[in-house]
């Protein structure tokens, strides 16, 4: 538009000069066109020096000097025309660059543009709109840059919540801007994770307080010996790991003991198990389990007794019943053996007879063969009849023996049964007994024991099949926990929270003691973890001697920064100690108290503070310590910090104010601004964009 415009001007009044010109000709000589086109060339109105150049030389056809002088204006306008383009480039490029709100750029097209028309009106005017708009951003851009570059030590340092305030207040002056706001992220990442770390500590306490109220005091020391390595300082975890090294050896003694006991118990040694838990006692002095076990030894031992006593008097009948059948025997066979000595003398004596008889009477032969055959007959009758009685006393003896036999053999098969039913019952209970304690291993073996004690016995059947279904659910469960954790554990090691994936994978090797990927798995998070650990370390020395070399050098405020990056990775408490002995310091040597009392500062309200001028010998060591509190915490919003003397503005900072109600201080080195040490400033100005803020304490002090 503005070269259209410029060129219909130069070109109109190109026409009327010529008009004017032409008329004028017939009564100018040729040296008054000569001399007005050398006062036009002179004038740089090189188009109009042209007009009468050629004009005298229509006067004085092919005269030297004034083709000369119209060659040299010739040559004028041309260059004035390449000028021109130049000009225009540099304005329309300009014009483009502003459009895109790309403003240094534009200035500097616009200046190139004024280095050809320095007085042109237009591209004057631009340039001192860019220049308000440039200047407008440059205070923003200087608290924008200090933000981020505070920020960015402040992240590199991992002073976490800092580094934050410094991005939140980089975003609240530019919205839009990207890198401030994934500074931010990155920011909020690091400080979860060194949260976490803090969580992983107070769960391994948790686990090792609740080990110990197990008295599972191997798992106990082992969760605080992990927690140490996190924070290896912890006061409360090293006592409370040395209460558990002493509840330990007192828990060892009582479990020697107590394992004594049990194995006694499980022998039926029962008088010898009761003194086995009443040692226990004597070390824990009210122990549940040991008393439990006492109440339930006690008529165990009364029941064996009572069995004792029954076997004996058993034994002892048995020996009264033998002896008595004993007796028996010895009288039947003394009996049998006077009946056969009877017998044998009568047989002796009736073959003498008939000898007699024989030799005596011969002619009476037959009749005393008939005879003696006769009483022959009748001997053998009577002997007969006594063996008869004696075989039939012999069977009454005997059956009088069998039958007492049998009654003791019933009356001992009868005491065998119910002493095999007691002991069965005994056994059912004890397994009864360890499946409701949901010791279901021990139980099964000791259903297992009745079953081969009573084949087939269908209670101990059933619960075993029961416990068999109990142990397969178990193992679904335990299986899918296994699962979970090392899942939870690979996915913690992806995102390198090593504690916590060896947390993850110390669960899953309680579920499977035994497995190989997750024993490898442990062993590279906990070397992961170590590796970490030995970087902080690292880490800490570096900020320790970064701030002990700031400490001697009283840059103090560098000093707290690097001691607030040591003291946040909690190795020792000497940064803590530092940073309290600084804050001492600096209040020891304020300079001005300019305020201690809390004061409200609007949105846009500029607060100003008075005070004298400071020595020039103790500038370069001045802080100005600022305390805020943010009402409004779902805010966050940069508060300007400017200073300055009585010929105005010398420089400033900002205070990036974080959506936290809790007070901040904020201590700032303000003697490392030139203007601070090279101006008499005797002002500190503060204003709060976009929220209003609370001020409890504004100081200037010095480190020495």
């Amino acid at each position: 538009m503005h070269k259209k415009l410029i060129f219909t001007v130069l070109f109109g009044a190109s026409l009327v000069l010529s008009a004017n010109i032409a008329t004028a000709q017939e009564t100018e000589t040729y040296e008054s066109l000569m001399k007005k086109g050398n006062d036009k060339y002179g004038a740089k109105d090189y188009i109009s020096a042209k007009t009468y150049y050629e004009m005298a030389l229509k006067q004085k056809a092919n005269d030297p000097t004034a083709k000369q002088k119209l060659s040299e204006t010739v040559k004028k306008i041309q260059e004035d025309g390449a000028r021109q383009e130049v000009f225009y480039a540099h304005l329309d490029e300009g014009d483009r660059l502003n459009g895109q709100e790309r403003y240094e750029e534009a200035l500097a097209e616009y200046e190139a543009a004024l280095a050809v028309f320095p007085n042109d009106k237009y591209v004057t005017a631009q340039a001192e709109s860019i220049r308000a708009i440039l200047k407008e951003r440059k205070d923003k851009q200087d608290a924008f840059d200090l933000a981020m570059s505070q920020g960015e030590v402040l992240l590199e340092e991992e002073n976490f919540d800092a580094a934050i305030m410094q991005f939140e207040a980089a975003i609240a002056i530019f919205p839009t801007d990207k890198l401030p706001k994934e500074k931010l992220a990155d920011a909020k990442q690091k400080k979860q994770l060194y949260a976490e770390k803090v969580a992983r500590f107070d769960k391994l306490m948790e686990e090792a307080n609740q080990q110990g109220l197990r008295k599972n005091y191997d798992a106990a020391i082992a969760k605080i010996d992990e927690a140490l390595t996190l924070f290896p300082n912890d006061l409360t975890a090293s006592a409370k790991r040395t209460e558990f090294q002493a509840a330990k050896g007192t828990a060892d003694r009582y479990n020697s003991i107590i394992a004594e006991a049990d194995r006694l118990y499980e022998a039926k040694a029962y008088r010898e198990a009761k003194a086995q838990y009443q040692n226990a006692l004597a070390v824990v002095s009210g122990d549940a389990y040991a008393t439990d076990m006492i109440a339930r030894l006690d008529p165990l031992i009364a029941q064996q007794d009572a069995e004792e006593a029954a076997r004996l008097a058993a034994e002892a009948e048995a020996a009264r019943l033998a002896a008595e059948a004993e007796a028996a025997r010895i009288a039947a066979e003394e009996e049998a053996a006077r009946l056969a000595a009877e017998a044998e003398a009568a047989r002796l004596a009736a073959e003498a007879e008939a000898a007699r008889i024989a030799a005596e009477e011969e002619a009476a032969r037959i009749a005393a063969e008939q005879e003696a055959a006769r009483l022959a007959a009748e001997e053998a009758a009577r002997i007969a009849a006594e063996e008869e009685a004696a075989r039939l006393a012999a069977e009454a003896e005997a059956a009088r023996i069998a039958a007492e036999e049998e009654a003791a053999r019933q009356a001992a098969i009868a005491a065998a049964e119910a002493e095999r039913q007691a002991t069965i019952k005994a056994m059912l209970d004890e397994a009864d007994g360890l499946f409701n304690q949901k010791e279901y291993a021990q139980a099964k073996t000791k259903y297992q024991e009745v079953v081969a004690f009573d084949e087939g016995n269908a209670t101990a059947t059933a619960k075993i099949k029961e416990i068999d279904g109990i142990f397969a659910q178990m193992a679904a469960e335990l299986q899918q926990h296994f699962d979970n954790a090392m899942s939870a554990g690979n996915q913690a090691m992806s995102a390198e929270k090593f504690a916590e994936a060896i947390t993850h994978y110390q669960s899953a090797l309680a579920y499977k003691p035994e497995d190989p990927t997750a024993i490898a798995q442990l062993a590279a998070a906990e070397k992961a973890e170590s590796d970490r650990i030995a970087a902080l370390r690292v880490q800490y020395n570096a900020f320790i001697k970064e701030g002990d070399a700031n400490f001697k050098s009283n840059t103090f405020d560098k000093a707290i920064e690097a001691y607030t990056k040591a003291e946040e990775l909690g190795l020792e408490s000497y940064p803590t100690e530092m940073i309290a002995r600084i804050s001492e310091i600096i209040e020891q040597n304020k300079l001005y108290e300019l305020n201690s009392e809390p004061t409200m500062l609007a949105a846009g309200e500029a607060k100003r503070f008075d005070f004298n001028k400071i020595d020039i010998a103790v500038r370069r060591s001045n802080y100005v310590i600022i305390k805020v509190r943010n009402p409004h915490p779902d805010k966050t919003f940069p508060m300007i910090v400017s200073f300055g003397g009585a010929g105005g503005k010398n420089g400033g900072f900002v205070l990036p104010i974080a959506a936290t109600e809790e007070e901040k201080t904020f201590i700032f080195r303000i003697g490392s601004l030139y203007k601070w040490f090279s101006e008499d400033n005797t002002w500190i100005e503060l204003v709060s964009e976009n929220n209003e803020v609370e001020i409890s304490k504004v100081e200037v002090s010095r480190s020495n």
